[in-house]
C-alpha cells in the first residue's frame, strides 16, 4: 500500500544536469551551498517580478554572490527558474508513491491530500511561483517538467479511472478530482494574505495546515463515496 514521501527526504532531481555547473562540472559540496543560496535568492526574485522581471544581478546581490557565480551554476534565467521550480514539482510528484492495483483509493489520496499540503506549508514561495506560471499558460517551464507533470497526472487519472471502474469509488472525472485537489490544497499558500485576513491572524500554523488537510480529506473523499482513514496524519 502506498506511503507518502516524508517532505524533509531530499528527492533526487529528475535531470542529472542539476547537479553540474553550467560548464559540466561536478558542483563539490561547497559549491552546493552556494547553488542552494542562488536558489533561495532566485525563489524570492521569482514570486516578487515573476519571470519576466526577474533579474540575474538583483538574484546574485541577494545571495551575495558575484553575478558571474549565478552563471557558473546556472547557464540562463530560464535554467535557474526551472531549477527554482523542480525542486518542489520533484516533491509533489514524489508524494504520491507508485500506485499498486491492490491499493485501497481512499488511503492513496488521503495520504496525497496530507502531503501536498504539507508541502505548501514548507514550500509556499516556490507553490505560488508554479501557480503564476501556470496563469501564464507555462510560456516558461521547460519541456521536461511540462512532461512529467503530464505524465503524473495522467497516472494518477487512469488509476482513478480504474478505482471507478472497479467500482471502489464513485464516479467522478478524474481529472477535475485532480484540479480540485491541487486548487485546495495550494490555496494557503497562493491565498496566503486573504486567509489571513479572515483568520485574524499574522501568520498560519502547523496547526492551520493539520486542519485544512483534515478538513480536505473528509470533502474530497466524501464527494468519491469514500470514508477517510486516517493515514499520512501529521502528529
Amino acid at each position: 500500500m502506498p506511503r507518502p514521501v516524508s517532505a524533509s527526504r531530499s528527492t533526487p532531481p529528475p535531470d542529472p544536469s542539476l547537479d553540474m555547473t553550467a560548464t559540466g562540472r561536478k558542483i563539490t559540496p561547497l559549491g552546493n551551498r552556494r547553488r542552494d543560496q542562488i536558489l533561495r535568492a532566485a525563489e524570492a526574485e521569482f514570486e516578487k517580478y515573476g519571470y519576466e522581471g526577474a533579474r540575474i544581478q538583483r538574484i546574485a546581490d541577494l545571495a551575495e554572490v558575484p553575478k558571474a557565480n549565478v552563471h557558473y551554476y546556472f547557464a540562463s534565467k530560464s535554467t535557474l527558474y526551472d531549477a527554482v521550480l523542480s525542486n518542489v514539482v520533484d516533491l509533489w510528484n514524489a508524494a504520491l508513491a507508485p500506485i499498486d492495483a491492490a491499493a485501497d483509493p481512499a488511503t492513496v489520496l488521503e495520504d496525497y491530500i496530507r502531503m501536498k499540503v504539507e508541502l505548501t506549508r514548507l514550500y509556499p514561495a516556490a507553490t505560488r511561483i508554479f501557480a503564476q506560471e501556470m496563469l501564464g499558460g507555462w510560456q516558461h517551464l521547460s519541456e521536461h517538467l511540462k512532461r512529467e507533470t503530464r505524465a503524473w497526472t495522467e497516472h494518477l487519472a487512469t488509476e482513478i479511472e480504474n478505482w471507478i471502474r472497479q467500482k471502489r469509488m464513485l464516479p467522478v472525472d478524474p481529472f477535475h478530482l485532480i484540479f480540485v485537489i491541487w486548487a485546495t490544497t495550494q490555496h494557503y499558500a497562493e491565498s496566503g494574505t486573504q486567509v489571513k485576513s479572515i483568520y485574524r491572524k499574522n501568520s498560519l500554523t502547523r496547526q492551520d495546515h493539520d486542519r485544512l488537510a483534515d478538513s480536505l480529506v473528509t470533502m474530497v473523499l466524501r464527494i468519491c463515496g469514500l470514508e477517510p482513514v486516517g493515514h499520512g496524519r501529521n502528529t
